[in-house]
């Protein structure tokens, strides 16, 4: 150490970033194996052109499509905008004990706030070039001429880019409101009226066409971008490092809760699923996540109808259609329920793997249907659905739901996040998802209201899939009890 000076503000962005670059590199490439995460962003490309290609034939507004790319974009960024405050807990679940440079203002003379905003910078580079980037390419498709394809393309970058990382600053300003000691049933409270204001005056339409570069052009660009960073600051100037949950005394909810649930008769361990509901109730946010995340689906996917609607003329029959989609909570239900766990902890435990999954799926059927079925059942009332529409929707949503679930807990068992990054998971589950869905959401745009066959032939496929997902999840303990069994 003699001769060496320090510096007490600790090392620069710049250095930091490339720090943070290069752990978030070999993150990604430990959890998936290079090649199969280096493959993603191809995967997102040839998914966002062949859907923009689709989408086109079928006499698709440009407009439409370029609105449906930036409410993914938006989805994204908010998810995404909670990656600086994933507890240690489960990261380590996902990775195995480490212990991360995010982690490191505890040990070392870094500032916390400094640290977390470089930390998203960080995340909003690196998406926009892995994630938003290869979505971006669909706009050569929209282009008018080969040569303007590359113009088209860097102009959609942008705006996507700036959407993203919107949607990022947004969740940051609600955890740094949360950790200034404002619960979550009040912010939730003010997200649900405010944006049920917005949706009742038409401002959220309006402010959408001012603010998304794409509508409103380098002015629209130049608001967005100023309003997220001055979102951004301020969220970090008000976000309280020091925040902790309070401690509370927990009474024993654990023996009340197995002696109450009745699933003993149908094979599954009422200790193994008051464990999951547990794990659920007392991680943050608590048995609301579920709802949240259905909710947001929910509100991107009504607004994206409205869009279609005020362009096209054209809206889907509300059961079909809200059925088919709101069953993809399915994957972050079971998420949810899977993020503060991991196999390898029941190894000390006298049950089979298979039991785990079993206690896993009625888990999921517990907390997954009040999740799905009140916005479901908001959706249709709010659109007016027929009878017949209603009662297909139904099927289709509880139906796909379960395949979804399936689906999920087949290929990723425990960890439904890996193969979000995993080139060849993801591409297995969205050739999966688009078997069940496209046909249906096609259905629901082209027969409205669906006719007494058409209706038939959706209920049918929607207990077909049911099927199909109950098979899967029935196979998935096995499967992955061999697996580990194997050491991969």
């Amino acid at each position: 150490m003699s001769g060496a000076t320090t510096d007490r503000s600790g090392p620069s962005t710049r250095r930091l970033l490339g720090v943070l670059f290069r752990e978030e590199w070999r993150l990604h490439t430990q959890l998936f194996g290079g090649w199969r995460f280096a493959l993603f962003p191809g995967v997102i490309a040839v998914l966002a052109v062949g859907a923009t290609v689709a989408l086109r034939e079928t006499g698709t507004a440009d407009g439409t499509i370029l609105t449906g790319l930036h409410v993914l974009a938006l989805g994204f960024g908010l998810y995404s905008g909670t990656a600086g405050f994933a507890g240690s807990d489960m990261l380590e679940n996902v990775f195995g004990e480490l212990s991360l440079l995010l982690s490191s203002s505890t040990t070392l003379p870094l500032s916390r706030r400094r640290l977390l905003g470089v930390f998203l910078l960080k995340d909003a580079l690196f998406y926009a070039v892995a994630f938003v980037l290869p979505m971006a390419l669909s706009n050569a498709v929209l282009a008018d001429r080969l040569a303007a394809a590359p113009a088209a393309v860097g102009a959609l970058w942008l705006s996507l880019s700036l959407t993203f990382a919107a949607g990022m600053a947004l969740t940051v300003a609600l955890i740094a409101v949360r950790t200034r000691g404002v619960p979550t049933w009040a912010i939730t409270a003010a997200i649900v009226v405010v944006a049920g204001a917005a949706w009742l005056t038409g401002i959220g339409g309006a402010v959408w066409k001012a603010f998304v570069p794409i509508n409103g052009g380098l002015a629209g660009a130049i608001g967005l971008a100023v309003g997220t960073g001055v979102v951004g600051a301020a969220s970090l100037a008000l976000y309280d490092p020091t925040y902790g949950r309070p401690s509370r005394t927990a009474s024993d909810r654990f023996a009340r809760l197995s002696d109450a649930l009745p699933v003993e008769a149908i094979g599954a361990d009422s200790a193994l699923v008051s464990k999951t509901l547990l794990d659920l109730a007392r991680s943050s946010g608590g048995v609301t996540k579920p709802f949240v995340s259905a909710a947001i689906l929910l509100a991107l996917v009504a607004a994206l109808v409205g869009v279609v609607d005020s362009i096209t003329g054209i809206a889907p029959a509300p059961g079909v259609f809200f059925g088919g989609v709101l069953g993809l909570t399915a994957f972050t239900t079971y998420n949810w329920l899977t993020q503060f766990d991991s196999l390898e902890a029941y190894l000390a435990y006298p049950v089979s793997i298979d039991d785990v999954f079993r206690a896993k799926r009625v888990a999921f059927v517990l907390v997954g249907a009040p999740t799905v079925a009140v916005p479901y059942l908001a959706a249709v009332l709010w659109f007016e659905a027929t009878l017949v529409d209603a009662v297909v929707g139904a099927i289709l949503l509880a139906g796909y739901a379960l395949y979804y679930y399936g689906l999920t807990v087949y290929i990723a068992g425990f960890d439904p996040n890996e193969f979000l990054f995993d080139a060849v998971r993801f591409s297995l589950f969205t050739l999966g998802v688009g078997v069940a869905l496209v046909p249906t959401l096609v259905a629901g745009f082209v027969v409205v209201p669906p006719t007494g066959a058409v209706a038939m032939a959706l209920g049918v496929g929607g207990v077909g899939f049911g099927v199909v997902g109950l098979v899967l999840s029935n196979r998935a303990g096995p499967r992955w009890e061999q697996r580990s069994r194997d050491g991969d």
